[in-house]
């Protein structure tokens, strides 16, 4: 159903806004693609005489950008939401992933932490976690390894201290 309202919304300019709720910006967008597109067609069929000869494109051109622009905003808003349920997903993963390792469950640790790494395969706290999970399965190469990586996607230096405590120990 949710691939059916994207479709809709792609579609149909300003049905996404009505999909969300946002319904003067989302009227607005609709009555003016149709009256714009009503007009056209209007002309199209009965071309008025003294009427200017740029005034066909002109229509087009705006139907076509109302269109586009639509599309495009609506493709956006589509990925940003999915961008944002795969964050959650990912939380969840690592919330799990935690648990079992604390839990002293490493072999299911690691197997949530490939699922996390598949779904950011850059995210340092997964990379830190796995390189914990790989030190206590006995697999010091891997940990090192993923404490590397860890390092180099940690942007904001929150491992820094982590890292090079971790990386004496092995």
């Amino acid at each position: 159903m949710r691939i059916i309202k994207g479709v809709f919304a792609v579609l149909v300019p300003g049905a996404g806004k009505l999909l969300r709720k946002k319904y003067l910006s989302g009227a607005m967008v609709i009555v003016l693609w149709t009256a714009l597109a009503q007009a056209y067609i209007l002309l199209k069929a009965i071309t008025p005489s003294g009427l200017p000869i740029y005034v066909h494109p002109a229509l087009l051109a705006a139907l076509v950008s109302i269109f586009a622009a639509n599309a495009v905003l609506e493709v956006l808003h589509l990925a940003r939401d999915a961008r944002a349920s795969q964050g959650e997903r990912l939380d969840e993963v690592y919330s799990r992933a935690l648990t079992a390792f604390l839990s002293g469950e490493h072999a299911k640790a690691d197997e949530l932490l490939k699922t996390a790494l598949s779904i950011d395969n850059l995210d340092p706290d997964s990379l830190f976690l796995r390189a914990q999970v790989a030190a206590a399965l006995g697999k010091k190469r891997r940990a090192r390894r993923f404490l590397r990586k860890c390092r180099d996607f940690d942007e904001e230096g929150k491992w820094k201290w982590e890292i090079a405590s971790a990386m004496e120990r092995l």
